[in-house]
């Protein structure tokens, strides 16, 4: 994870926080689970810096992002969740791979929660998932896996 990619999840999180919605939800990942947000639904806020020089832009919906440069260009969503939680994705679709980064923070803007995963082009990939507790990432999964059908390959000890 490259550090201004932090920063901008912890500037999001601290600087957009919006009112909480404690509907029941559906998750897909611990890491959106323990945000209480359910990713597969519009996320509350976009951004996106298309092309890596001309800075993030928000945007009122996804049809309306322009085009990412392959390796330069980042995706981001934003989701409120329960008990003043956040949940921040960031996308990266590079030439051969592409890298998404869930990022959980609680209502004091600390990091709780991590998953990241890489697709490749060559049909696999790999995942880690966990809690974030004093700094430090307790992955609860680490798996190389079928990039199509997201089953388990390799699990990682």
């Amino acid at each position: 994870m490259r550090i201004n990619n932090l920063c901008l999840c912890v500037l999001l999180a601290c600087f957009f926080t919006q009112t909480t919605n404690t509907s029941a939800r559906v998750v897909r990942s611990s890491t959106a689970q323990r945000c209480g947000v359910d990713s597969e639904k519009s996320a509350t806020r976009i951004f996106a810096n298309s092309d890596g020089k001309h800075g993030w832009h928000e945007y009122r919906n996804v049809k309306e992002v322009p085009e990412l440069v392959l390796g330069f260009g980042q995706f981001a969503k934003f989701w409120t969740g329960t008990h003043g939680m956040v949940l921040i994705r960031l996308e990266e679709p590079g030439e051969d791979f592409a890298a998404y980064s869930d990022y959980c923070f609680d209502k004091d803007g600390h990091l709780v929660a991590l998953k990241f995963e890489l697709r490749t082009a060559w049909g696999w990939g790999y995942r880690k998932e966990g809690a974030v507790t004093n700094d430090e990432l307790t992955p609860q999964i680490s798996e190389f896996l079928n990039g199509r059908s997201k089953q388990t390959i390799f699990p990682m000890p």
